[in-house]
C-alpha cells in the first residue's frame, strides 16, 4: 500500500481531488489531501503565510505523522510544495509528482515562469488576464468572472464539476509559493524520483511553460494528458491510472 499525498494549486482546497483520492482509496492505498495555509478550511489569515515554510505547513504535518514514505502530487502551484518538501525531507518520500506543475530549478521561482514570453504571449493567457488581481498579499482571483475562470482552470469540465469548485475557491493565493527561490541541492531533492505529468490543453498553464521548467529541471518521467488545467475533475481516471503505476 501506497500514500498519496494531494497538493493543490492557487485558490483551491484539498476536496478538488475528491474523484482521485476516491479512486486511489478503492485501488487500497492511502490519500490525503490537506488544505494550504489559508485556502479550504485552514484558518490561517492570508497575511500570515510569508513564506514557504508556514504555507506548505499542513503538508509538512502530514508527512511527519505517516509510517515510512509518501508520494507528493503537486497540481499547478503546488508543485512548489513539492520541491521544497523534497529538499526539507526527502528521506521521507517515494517520488514527486508535478501535475501540471510548477517545477523551478536552483535559484528560480515559479514566478519567473510566468514573466516569460511563452506564458505572458500565449492566446489563453491573453485572453482570460481579467480574472486575476495581483495584490499586496498575494495572487487574486476575480471569482465574479466565471467565463474567464472556466475558461481558463476548468475549459475541459462539466458545468456541474464548475459549479461545485467555484463556491470552494479562495479569492487570493499568498506570494509565498509563487515567490520562493528554490534551494535544491543534488543529494537531497535531486535524489528523489520525479514524475511530471503534461496537459495538452493546459489553458491555465500553457503547455510550452509547462515544458520549459522539464527542461530547467531535466531527468523527470514525462506523462501526458489530453486534458485541460484540472485533469482531478475532468479525467480522474486517467489521472489516478499513471499515479498508480508510478510507484
Amino acid at each position: 500500500m501506497a500514500t498519496f499525498i494531494l497538493i493543490h494549486g492557487s485558490w483551491h482546497w484539498g476536496g478538488c481531488f475528491q474523484k482521485v483520492a476516491n479512486l486511489l482509496g478503492a485501488a487500497g492505498h492511502a490519500v490525503i489531501a490537506p488544505d494550504l495555509a489559508s485556502h479550504g478550511f485552514d484558518p490561517t489569515p492570508t497575511a500570515a503565510v510569508t513564506d514557504m515554510s508556514i504555507y506548505a505547513a499542513p503538508v509538512r504535518a502530514a508527512l511527519e505523522e505517516i509510517e515510512g514514505k509518501a508520494i507528493l502530487v503537486g497540481h499547478s502551484v503546488g508543485g512548489a510544495t513539492c520541491t521544497w518538501l523534497g529538499e526539507e525531507m526527502p528521506e521521507r518520500i517515494e517520488a514527486l509528482v508535478y501535475l501540471t506543475g510548477f517545477m523551478a530549478p536552483n535559484g528560480k521561482t515559479a514566478r519567473d515562469f510566468v514573466m516569460t514570453p511563452a506564458y505572458l504571449k500565449d492566446p489563453a493567457i491573453v485572453e482570460t488576464q481579467g480574472m486575476l488581481r495581483l495584490g499586496k498579499e498575494g495572487l487574486g482571483l476575480d471569482l465574479a468572472r466565471r467565463d474567464l475562470i472556466a475558461r481558463s482552470l476548468y475549459s475541459d469540465c462539466t458545468e456541474h464539476d464548475i459549479d461545485r469548485a467555484l463556491p470552494n475557491l479562495v479569492r487570493v493565493t499568498p506570494h509565498a509559493p509563487f515567490a520562493a527561490v528554490s534551494a535544491v541541492t543534488p543529494h537531497r531533492f535531486g535524489r528523489l524520483r520525479r514524475h511530471y505529468i503534461e496537459c495538452l490543453r493546459d489553458r491555465g498553464l500553457p503547455l510550452a511553460v509547462q515544458r520549459e521548467m522539464q527542461g530547467a529541471v531535466p531527468g523527470a518521467q514525462v506523462h501526458q494528458l489530453d486534458t485541460g488545467h484540472s485533469p482531478f475533475l475532468s479525467a480522474p481516471e486517467a489521472v489516478a491510472e499513471i499515479l498508480l503505476n508510478i510507484r
